[in-house]
C-alpha cells in the first residue's frame, strides 16, 4: 500500500479533479513529499512540504479540512505562511482503513475559486473524499487484478449521481 506505486494513476486522478471543478490538486504522502499536483503544483512534485502546514493535521488526526485562509488559525502555524498563495483548501485523508497512505488537496488561488469552494464545501469534501477513497482501493491493486476498476469506478460515479438526487 504504497501511493508512490501509482503516481501515474494519482497525477491522472489530479487532472480530472482540476478539469472539472477548475481549482489545483494535489497528492501529498504520508512522509509530506507531493507526488502529484495540477497548476501551481506541477512544479512542486517531488518536494516536501512543511511540518507546520494543515496537512500535518490531516496526518495526526485523519479529519478532512476546510480552510479559508483569512480566518484558519492553523495557517498562522505554518511556516509557508508568508510565501503562500492559498486562499482555501479542502484536504482529506487517503486512507486503507485507519492507516493513512496520503493528504488529496484542492486549492484556491484567486477569488472566484475560493468562493466555489468554500459555497459548497460540505459537498466539495464528499468529492474528495470519494476520489480518495479510489486513490487507496488503487493502492491495494496497482494493475488492477484484484477487482475491476472500471466497474468500481461505474459503480462509484453511479453512487455519486444518486446522492446528488436525494
Amino acid at each position: 500500500m504504497n501511493l508512490n506505486n501509482i503516481t501515474n494513476y494519482v497525477q491522472s486522478i489530479c487532472e480530472n479533479i482540476s478539469n472539472v471543478l477548475d481549482v489545483d490538486v494535489t497528492l501529498v504522502t504520508k512522509d509530506l513529499t507531493r507526488i502529484a499536483g495540477t497548476g501551481i503544483f506541477r512544479g512542486k512534485i517531488g518536494e516536501t512540504i512543511s511540518e507546520k502546514s494543515v496537512y500535518s493535521l490531516v496526518l495526526k488526526d485523519g479529519k478532512s479540512y476546510v480552510i479559508n485562509k483569512e480566518i484558519e488559525e492553523n495557517c498562522n502555524k505554518c511556516a509557508n505562511r508568508e510565501n503562500c498563495k492559498e486562499l482555501a483548501d479542502i484536504c482529506t485523508p487517503v486512507k486503507m482503513g485507519e492507516h493513512i497512505l496520503g493528504i488529496l488537496g484542492i486549492a484556491a488561488f484567486n477569488e472566484e475559486q475560493k468562493e466555489k469552494i468554500l459555497s459548497k464545501d460540505k459537498e466539495l469534501t464528499a468529492f474528495v473524499r470519494s476520489m480518495s477513497d479510489l486513490i487507496s482501493f488503487k493502492s491495494i491493486s496497482p494493475d488492477g487484478s484484484m477487482f475491476d476498476i472500471d466497474e468500481l469506478k461505474k459503480s462509484f460515479l453511479n453512487r455519486i449521481s444518486l446522492e446528488g438526487h436525494k
